[in-house]
């Protein structure tokens, strides 16, 4: 009798773990998806791909010039699928296809806003100005620094937080 109960007792626990993995591998990071996967350049060497934004290192590495198919963007990192899984890659060292962070003309893609009430600025977190951009408003997209987006409105160029919206 009490080696059945520890049976059962082994056999609860197990389950018990196997429904906590499977919990914490369905994590959502309430990605801002986009209107359809785009591709993005690696523009860094060894560039690490994580379980999620800022999350852990899976071991898996990209290289400059790589193309990948971004199907995401989260607080400054791009969801990517590679293999048989998910990957998330910094912002920092990687840039949508056709997207220069120094010039000035656009580069087909847009940056799409989920916020209300974005600030346009006149750097990176720098210096806000009157521009205010809102919900499903699109702008040309010309580059990208860390979290920030490199826009064109109006004839000027302004920087707005990715937080607040995602390139499309």
């Amino acid at each position: 009798m009490k080696s059945l109960i520890t049976t059962l007792f082994l056999l609860l626990a197990m389950t018990c773990n196997v429904m906590a993995g499977e919990i914490a591998s369905s994590k959502n990071y309430g990605v801002l998806e986009t209107n359809g996967p785009f591709t993005i350049i690696i523009t860094g060497n060894g560039v690490i791909g994580r379980d999620g934004p800022g999350g852990y290192d899976t071991g898996v590495r990209f290289y400059k010039g790589q193309r990948l198919t971004c199907y995401g963007l989260e607080q400054g990192w791009y969801k990517v699928k590679y293999g048989n899984g998910v990957r998330w890659v910094s912002s920092s060292y990687a840039k949508p296809a056709g997207s220069s962070s120094s010039s000035s003309y656009s580069s087909g893609y847009y940056v799409v806003f989920t916020g209300d009430r974005v600030i346009g600025r006149l750097s990176p977190a720098g210096t806000a100005t009157r521009y205010r951009f809102y919900r499903g408003q699109r702008v040309p997209y010309l580059g990208q620094q860390g979290s920030w987006y490199k826009v064109s409105y109006n004839g000027k160029v302004l920087w707005v937080s990715s937080a607040y919206s995602y390139v499309q």
